[in-house]
C-alpha cells in the first residue's frame, strides 16, 4: 500500500493535453468554423440512356425474362387504368342524369308554385275585400292549364287527311 501513498500525485498523461481546438480560419472575424467544399458535380450528364446520371457508369441489362415481365406488368396495368376509367366515367353520367331530373323537379315546382300565386293574385285583386280560398286557387289554375293545353293543340300543324284506300285482300285466288 505504500507504493499507493507514493504515487497520489500520479495523474494520467492524457487530462494535461487539452483539447484540439477546431480549425478558425484568419480571415474570419466572428470566429465560425469553415464549410467543407461540396465534391464537384460532373459537368455534362451523359446522353446515353444505358448510363446512370447518378454515377455515371453502365447500366445494369435486364434479360429477355424480365423485360417480358415488365410488358405483361405494364399491359395489364394499362387495362385495369382503362377498366376504372370507364367505371368513373359511367358514375359521372349517372351523376349528370340524376342532378338533370333533380333540376326539372325543381322547376316544375317552381312554375307550379310560380302559377299558384299569380292566381292567388287574380284573385285577390278581383275580391279585394273577401278571402281567397285554396278551392278557389286550384279552380283558377286549373282553367289555365286547359286553356294552355287546348291553345297548344289548335299551334300543332295537323295532318292532311289522306283518302282511305281499300285494304288489299291477304290472298288472291286465281
Amino acid at each position: 500500500m505504500a507504493s499507493l501513498e507514493e504515487n497520489e500525485n500520479w495523474t494520467d498523461e492524457s487530462e494535461d493535453d487539452e483539447p484540439p481546438t477546431p480549425v478558425v480560419s484568419e480571415d474570419d472575424d466572428d470566429g465560425k468554423l469553415e464549410k467543407p467544399k461540396a465534391p464537384p458535380k460532373p459537368e455534362n450528364p451523359p446522353d446515353d440512356p444505358n448510363i446512370s446520371k447518378k454515377t455515371g457508369r453502365p447500366k445494369k441489362k435486364l434479360s429477355q425474362k424480365q423485360l417480358d415481365a415488365l410488358a405483361k406488368g405494364r399491359a395489364t396495368r394499362d387495362s385495369k387504368r382503362a377498366v376504372t376509367k370507364k367505371i368513373r366515367e359511367g358514375h359521372a353520367a349517372d351523376k349528370k342524369k340524376e342532378r338533370d331530373v333533380r333540376v326539372v323537379a325543381k322547376a316544375k315546382r317552381i312554375r307550379k308554385k310560380e302559377a299558384i300565386e299569380t292566381a292567388a293574385l287574380e284573385l285577390s285583386s278581383e275580391d279585394s275585400g273577401d278571402d281567397v280560398t285554396t278551392g278557389a286557387v286550384k279552380r283558377a289554375v286549373a282553367t289555365k292549364r286547359a286553356k294552355g293545353k287546348i291553345a297548344a293543340r289548335k299551334k300543332q300543324p295537323t295532318a292532311p287527311a289522306q283518302p282511305a284506300q281499300p285494304a288489299q285482300p291477304a290472298y288472291v285466288f286465281l
